[in-house]
């Protein structure tokens, strides 16, 4: 059966990109899971801000990636929750709260790094292209993931990298 989707054109755009961005914190998922890293894809975006800016307040988050307060603050709980991130009280305002990584934090982010670098070089790959629209481009990059699962190309990549 024809991908209806992409038969909808243009009014199925953001369905299709919702589509498309499941689809990659899924095999995101797995690639970190095959790597023996416990963390969870959609907690990237926060955990890559305090890694940055080397310690933060939800305000600095909020800045830098647009999300909302408690979004935000749903992501640094499961954070402290797995001790990836740790918090101290601002001495001058007892109200903020300021991140950091934790040991097991940076541990952990020593460990993603190289994966992180094949996964950037592997969607590179894919969203190059010289389509005429965006759907287009997206036509071509779900074909692309059809052929081989995102997880397929960055695990293959990543292992041939490690040896």
């Amino acid at each position: 059966m024809k991908d209806k989707l992409q038969q909808y054109g243009e009014l199925g755009l953001g369905s299709r990109l919702k589509r498309l961005s499941e689809y990659m914190m899924k095999e995101i998922q797995l690639v970190y899971a095959n790597s023996h890293i416990d963390f969870d894809p959609y907690l990237f975006p926060i955990f890559k801000v305090i890694i940055d800016l080397e310690s933060a307040t939800t305000t600095n988050i909020q800045e830098a990636l647009q999300y909302t307060q408690p979004a935000i603050t749903q992501a640094l709980k499961k954070l402290i929750a797995k001790k990836l991130v740790t918090y101290k009280i601002d001495k001058v305002d007892k109200r903020k709260k300021i991140f950091k990584l934790s040991s097991t934090g940076r541990e952990i982010h020593q460990k993603m790094l190289p994966l992180w670098n094949v996964i950037d070089e592997q969607v590179k790959w894919l969203t190059e292209g010289s389509a005429t629209s965006l759907t287009r481009h997206l036509t071509h990059i779900e074909n692309q993931l059809k052929e081989k699962s995102l997880s397929q190309r960055i695990l293959e990549k990543y292992n041939v990298d490690q040896m």
